[in-house]
């Protein structure tokens, strides 16, 4: 396609991109959305509110970030509007993957029909709710804050808003896993589970995976928000920057926000894998004890595993406490090495050939840790899983 007389090339693609990409979107929109609306007697209403109800804030989203996709345009309100439309749309399409796709899948097997329900129970308590709302309007507010650093606070952002993802899911999780088990015993509900054809071994492993399912939940959530924010307070930090720089430099600054707002994937992973790892002590302790206990046994362990490794290390220690310590940090969980939260924040990777740097990991090379932490996590939930089973075998029920 020729460009008209007097339009530059280039001018001519970006415009021609930039109304071709909306069109796009609204034909997609508007398929989906009329394809709903005819079958929507076969769908249920509340299926349709659902994809009308994230669609449409996706699609609004996405058009104007497009129209408002420019430099002098950055932290404006059209631009950070539309991108929490989508971020909220975002999360609309991750529970809709939750509820019509692993819950539908789960609750085909009798271990999954157990952990369904106490995903709903968790899901539809009011305590679950107020603390996602917290969690994210924490994250929300805080973008707005002032770190008082030199060019570094959108990276102190983004560590205490990975921060925040973990801080608000410990809660929720220990509620759940506290009223799955321990509540249902003391209100004798666990009687009829028990009459029902599971076994014990059953009924945790059940529990546990409907606690899982709650802090993935949790974790995607807030991730999804922590990310979004992080992505939209880099412009603000970093404004004078975008506007002074000459194209080839604003172009790697993008980059420089693409590659943080991507690492956040591998450190969502590993946070969900600390809290299903502290989930697995929670169910383990819910089988004997009440909320008081769990509360307390989950917390100091959180700060027992987190402070040994540096306890061990310390040279005014006696070596005979040294080795006692060093011998306790091995049954406690490996927080540390679930955590790289400093690391993607404050450090750098290899992204792409043309991203290469002498000594920097690649983004392949994070993903193979994530891999091999997640075996870690694995092994140590096991472990704990078949202690909490045990006792969960000896426990009177009547």
């Amino acid at each position: 396609m020729v460009p008209p007389t007097g339009m530059p090339a280039d001018f001519f693609q970006m415009y021609l991109g930039l109304w071709g990409s909306i069109g796009l979107a609204l034909i997609i929109a508007l398929g989906i959305l009329t394809a709903t609306f005819v079958q929507r007697k076969k769908l249920g209403w509340e299926l349709v509110t659902y994809i009308y109800c994230t669609v449409l804030p996706g699609a609004i989203g996405f058009i104007a970030w497009r129209l408002t996709r420019n430099v002098d345009f950055y932290m404006g309100i059209f631009y950070v509007t539309s991108i929490l439309l989508m971020a909220f749309s975002a999360m609309g399409v991750f529970l809709g993957i939750m509820e019509f796709g692993l819950m539908r899948l789960l609750g085909l097997f009798r271990l999954g029909a157990i952990s369904r329900i106490t995903y709903y129970e968790a899901i539809l308590q009011p305590f679950t709710i107020i603390v996602l709302g917290a969690g994210i309007a924490c994250i929300g507010v805080c973008a707005r804050l002032g770190f008082f650093t030199y060019n570094e606070d959108f990276k102190m952002y983004r560590d205490m808003a990975a921060s925040f993802v973990c801080l608000f899911s410990l809660p929720v999780m220990v509620f759940a896993s506290t009223k799955v088990i321990d509540e249902e015993i003391e209100n004798r509900t666990m009687l009829t589970l028990m009459s029902k054809p599971v076994s014990r071994t059953q009924v945790v492993l059940g529990k546990y995976l409907g606690v899982l399912m709650i802090v993935l939940v949790c974790v995607g959530i807030l991730g999804i928000m922590a990310g979004t924010c992080s992505y939209l307070r880099y412009f603000d930090d970093m404004s004078i920057d975008f506007r002074l720089a000459a194209p080839q430099e604003h172009a790697r600054l993008i980059f420089d926000n693409y590659k943080a707002t991507l690492a956040f994937l591998p450190g969502a992973v590993l946070t969900f894998l600390q809290v299903a790892t502290l989930a697995a002590i929670s169910v383990a302790v819910s089988t004997r004890y009440g909320l008081a206990v769990n509360i307390a046994t989950v917390v100091l362990i959180y700060i027992a595993a987190n402070l040994g490794r540096y306890v061990a290390n310390a040279p005014e220690l006696p070596g005979v406490v040294r080795v006692a310590v060093s011998g306790l940090t091995y049954l406690l969980p490996g927080l540390g090495v679930l955590d790289l939260n400093q690391r993607l924040v404050f450090g750098d990777y290899i992204l792409g050939d043309s991203d290469w740097k002498l000594g920097l990991p690649t983004y392949g090379t994070i993903w193979k840790y994530v891999g091999l932490a997640t075996v870690y996590a694995a092994f140590y939930i096991s472990g704990v899983l078949s202690f909490g089973i045990a006792l969960f075998r000896t426990r009177e029920l009547s």
